[in-house]
């Protein structure tokens, strides 16, 4: 069987914890894009989105995903997004003209109006795992497809599981949430034949959502002391010390919802299995990726949106940058099975909802 060719090993093995093992191989992700080229895409789809009233995006989409995609690399070899836009357009026509049904009935009729809510827990279910399917099967590496094989009962059970925990512990079990939802996403994922494996536990996403908050908190208590304790020292007036403490407050709150964003992805692709083969994340800091998604909230605000393109770059370059696979399969020979034939409505037509799992 033809192997993987090291990547610069020494260097590599050094920087993950795990010891790697003779028969493994370490490749690392590479992100070839740059915010000059994505920039042209990006604005000729925005122009275009808002001068066809929304029709030209789906082609928008598969354009984006397309190019970054096709520049993220493994051993020197890209991903593929193989979507057709005129699918996604036709789905999200029938979406618009069903939620339109939706709408209208329920300011006609309370009887419709009650049946509503039912009606959305039916039908989300099994949007959202349309949308996996759709995802995973226009997803390719090296010619091999990508597969989402989760069963619509299960999805339905997920769903009604998750409203309950919602519901019952008013969002204070939201880490449970999140942890049952990337479980299912992932567990059900195949790439070839090889299948995914979730590995984080439910303790991993309470940190991600505590530590965040926790360094708020601590935050929030230091600067108090520190106003107490400097007041006199610098000759400050309490309403001057109040407003620095509020402002610094209030930037430092921007951090908390990216911080708990870095440390689930962290949670989620940390060692992930793939088969024998497992993601590792190298050198990957929490606090960086967060300080790149605030940092991108004020240079978009301040360019008028301008820098969207160079802010999506800079995240998704983060993220590839610090991915390894620990490799044990000969990924060259790997098949991919016959899949099940999926309904070309149900694949797309959940795009209007914004179900865009990303993985």
């Amino acid at each position: 069987m033809t192997q993987f060719t090291p990547q610069t090993p020494s260097t590599q093995h050094d920087s993950i914890d795990t010891p790697i093992l003779p028969n493994q191989t370490v490749h690392q992700f590479k992100f070839t894009g740059n915010a000059g080229e994505y920039f042209k895409i990006w604005i000729v789809n925005f122009f275009l989105t808002i001068i066809t009233l929304g029709i030209y995006s789906p082609w928008a989409k598969v354009r984006r995903l397309r190019y970054f995609y096709g520049n993220t690399q493994l051993d020197n070899r890209s991903f593929d997004f193989t979507a057709n836009p005129k699918n996604i357009l036709i789905g999200r026509l029938i979406a618009i003209a069903l939620y339109a049904l939706i709408t209208i009935g329920g300011e006609l009729s309370w009887k419709f109006a009650i049946a509503t809510p039912i009606l959305l827990f039916i039908a989300l279910p099994w949007l959202f795992r349309s949308t996996l399917k759709f995802h995973a099967r226009h997803s390719q590496y090296n010619n091999v497809k990508f597969a989402f094989k989760g069963g619509l009962g299960q999805t339905y059970g997920l769903f009604l599981l998750t409203s309950l925990i919602s519901i019952v512990s008013f969002g204070l079990l939201l880490p449970v949430v999140l942890w049952l939802i990337r479980g299912y996403q992932f567990n059900n994922l195949y790439f070839g034949n090889l299948k995914f494996n979730f590995k984080a536990t439910i303790t991993d996403f309470y940190k991600a959502a505590v530590l965040p908050i926790l360094l708020m908190i601590l935050t929030i208590i230091g600067v108090i002391f520190f106003n107490f304790g400097i007041a006199d020292v610098i000759d400050a007036s309490a309403d001057t010390l109040l407003v620095s403490s509020i402002v610094f407050l209030y930037l430092l709150s921007l951090l908390v919802m990216p911080l708990m964003t870095a440390y689930i992805h962290q949670a989620t692709y940390d060692g992930m299995a793939i088969g024998n083969n497992t993601l590792k994340l190298v050198n990957f800091s929490p606090f960086k990726l967060a300080l790149i998604i605030v940092s991108n909230y004020f240079a978009i605000i301040f360019s008028l949106g301008l820098l969207s393109a160079w802010a999506a770059i800079r995240v998704h370059r983060y993220k590839m940058q610090t991915l390894s696979l620990v490799a044990v399969d000969d990924l060259n020979n790997l098949t991919t099975p016959q899949g099940e034939e999926i309904s070309a409505i149900g694949e797309e037509i959940s795009d209007v909802f914004d179900f865009d799992i990303s993985w």
